[in-house]
């Protein structure tokens, strides 16, 4: 089921719903699931941890629920921003060490600067009623598995926009908030300003983190250079220029940004 509403601006569409975890199983990366727990993929130890989480998903395809929210906005970049629908400028920070290719990245980079289009999406999967168990084993398994689904949930929806647009697949990045992309923790919150992540149930700490946990929430644009980097470190000149852009105080941006 999808909800699917076209608003007065001809390129902003929406939709939320929700995914079966029959939908979602091909879509797991089992090298992440395997690399979370420590275990060595190909090994028998492998084997039996995916049967056992194969078990596990099975027993509760009727009780998870894995919610996704996703909405297309017209927009277009200013220097290291993006600014959407002519009034929320999001900003981003700019690799401070050179790729392979002699180029300082910024996810600014891949909008162009008139006439783009940039979506938001979140996906998210519920918790169940009966979180607690005395079974830390059982605990792990099912957090590390809703971990997974969020993340199948989000590469299934990219699928679904990419088909409905008509995208080269190969040309669609979809950065993730609090990832090597943007790790600015805070943007989250001009996220919810945008599309309402409480929609499918997810809120917001003082820190920008979501709860649920096993929620994930970014940006999803094409663009023929389109690519997957780490911002790594940067300046203090930066950290600064990024605090004036994101309205923030030094001290505080520097509570939000992974690895500052």
């Amino acid at each position: 089921m999808v909800s699917l509403s076209t608003a007065s601006v001809e390129w902003n569409w929406y939709m939320i719903s929700r995914y079966t975890i029959d939908e979602l199983t091909d879509l797991i990366s089992w090298e992440h699931f395997f690399y979370t727990w420590n275990v060595k993929s190909g090994s028998d130890e492998a084997a039996q941890l995916k049967h056992e989480a194969l078990q596990r998903l099975d027993s509760l395809k009727e009780h998870l629920q894995v919610h996704y929210l996703y909405q297309m906005f017209e927009a277009q970049s200013v220097d290291d921003d993006v600014v959407v629908l002519n009034k929320y400028r999001i900003p981003f920070l700019r690799q401070q060490i050179p790729n392979s290719e002699g180029y300082c990245l910024c996810v600014s980079d891949f909008v162009r600067p008139q006439h783009d289009r940039v979506g938001i999406f979140a996906t998210s999967v519920g918790q169940l009623a009966d979180t607690s168990s005395d079974d830390p084993y059982a605990s792990l398994l099912l957090q590390t598995l809703s971990d997974r689904l969020a993340e199948a949930a989000a590469e299934r929806l990219q699928q679904q926009v990419a088909e409905a647009e008509g995208w080269n697949a190969q040309q669609i990045i979809r950065p993730a908030v609090g990832y090597p992309m943007i790790p600015d923790m805070s943007i989250n919150f001009m996220l919810d300003e945008l599309c309402d992540l409480g929609q499918i149930g997810i809120q917001l700490t003082e820190n920008g983190m979501m709860h649920p946990h096993a929620s994930v929430s970014g940006f999803m644009m094409v663009n023929p250079h389109a690519c997957y980097f780490a911002v790594g470190p940067i300046s203090e000149e930066q950290l600064i220029d990024y605090a004036q852009r994101r309205g923030y105080t030094i001290e505080r941006m520097r509570k939000f940004i992974k690895g500052v």
